[in-house]
């Protein structure tokens, strides 16, 4: 009985974290409106895409130039974190050309290139 008490409170424990997590996720993504609440999923979505969204923004100003890795390559971003050498498998997800990233009732395929967030 013990033992399953603590499981719960365990469970509990964790699943409060992750809402939490979520909920931080939510407010650094743009949304419209403001205010809408992102399902689980619908966040997860949107934060890959609002991630490629913005190292496409930063690629376009050259701050992602490397000899190492490809152009799409988001190690890329992180040359100087030698534990990420590993990762040089990543890369940004496909260019849809989907036209605003401001959109969340359709979670768009990604973000487009001339959108601004």
């Amino acid at each position: 009985m013990t033992r399953k008490i603590f499981t719960n409170t365990r469970e509990r424990w964790r699943q409060q974290n992750v809402n939490s997590a979520f909920a931080k996720l939510r407010k650094l993504i743009p949304t419209h409106p403001p205010d809408k609440k992102l399902s689980k999923n619908e966040t997860l979505r949107l934060a890959m895409r609002y991630i490629n969204f913005l190292v496409k923004v930063l690629g376009e100003q050259g701050l992602q130039q490397t000899a190492v890795t490809a152009r799409g390559s988001l190690l890329g971003l992180f040359q100087q974190a030698p534990h990420l050498q590993g990762m040089e498998e990543l890369t940004l997800i496909e260019d849809c050309g989907v036209p605003s990233p401001s959109t969340s009732s359709n979670i768009p395929e990604c973000w487009s290139e001339t959108s601004s967030p």
